[in-house]
C-alpha cells in the first residue's frame, strides 16, 4: 500500500476512537516498505488529526 493510503486507513481507524494502537499500525503497513521519511509523514498526519498513537 502506498503511504497514502496507509494514512488514509491509519485516520480513519483513529477517528473512530480517538486512537491507533501500534499493533493496529503495523498491520496497515504490512507488506509494504515504508521509508522513514513516510513513517514521519504518517505522525505528522495523526497528529495533524488529533489521533494518538498509543502502546497496545
Amino acid at each position: 500500500m502506498h503511504v497514502s493510503g496507509i494514512i488514509r486507513r491509519a485516520i480513519e481507524i483513529g477517528e473512530r476512537k480517538g486512537w491507533i494502537t501500534f499493533d493496529e499500525l503495523n498491520a496497515i503497513c504490512a507488506g509494504s516498505t515504508v521509508a522513514p521519511e513516510d513513517i514521519e509523514r504518517v505522525m505528522q498526519a495523526l497528529s495533524d488529526a488529533e489521533i494518538r498513537l498509543e502502546e497496545d
